[in-house]
């Protein structure tokens, strides 16, 4: 995240979008970025898009990783290795995280909270701006995830949620992309007023320092 110097606005932010296999993450990466849906992927290494969107009409600078998952060949909690520090350099370069599941993959929905807990680590603090996404709900007849488990799992990391389908609306993506933006930016907001905060706490030593020091001077 910066700033563009005197206005002090984000005019760039770095998102991570996470998940397991065949929950929809590079489809939802195109169809954000073009608005057109493509079915099938293949690739097996990590991808970073860019692009300029709108959000409350001020432009913005995008790259979006788009994360392989090699990390998910076993379990997250014994993640190590190339694996480990891949997911890891992700974690550390992203502003903001879009964690993604598929309704129709229970394992995938399991994932959710692992990689949240991941996410908290790897940037040392909570709070960090997550969107959780639940794709495919177009499927009703493979869902195995229902909707109520979604918002729960959401309410209790303490993240927004969407339930849409990637394939059925661009609409609904951008509608959840554009929500971490928001948080991104607000995180930023927060961190130039803590900067402001650390700047005129430095100001005021300065200058009662060197008030104590002319009162020395004078009593010599």
């Amino acid at each position: 995240m910066t700033d563009s110097g005197a206005a002090r606005k984000m005019t760039r932010a770095k998102l991570v979008v996470l998940g397991r296999d065949n929950c929809g993450k590079t489809a939802l990466c195109v169809r954000f970025i073009t608005k057109r849906f493509i079915g099938e992927y293949d690739h097996k290494k990590e991808v970073t898009y860019g692009c300029r969107k709108v959000v409350d009409k001020e432009a913005i600078d995008l790259e979006i990783l788009d994360t392989v998952n090699k990390f998910f060949s076993y379990p997250l909690w014994e993640c190590v290795g190339p694996a480990a520090n891949s997911l890891e350099s992700s974690i550390k370069w992203g502003d903001g995280f879009l964690i993604m599941y598929s309704v129709t993959d229970r394992s995938s929905f399991e994932s959710v909270s692992r990689l949240k807990r991941l996410i908290d680590h790897g940037k040392q603090t909570l709070g960090i701006p997550t969107v959780i996404v639940a794709n495919k709900c177009d499927i009703e007849n493979g869902r195995v995830v229902r909707t109520e488990e979604g918002q729960a799992l959401a309410a209790d990391l303490r993240c927004s949620f969407f339930e849409l389908s990637v394939a059925e609306s661009a609409v609904a993506v951008e509608t959840a992309v554009w929500q971490l933006i928001r948080e991104v930016r607000v995180e930023f907001n927060k961190h130039l007023l803590a900067m402001d905060k650390r700047s005129r706490m430095l100001q005021m030593r300065h200058a009662l320092k060197n008030k104590l020091t002319r009162s020395k001077t004078m009593q010599w």
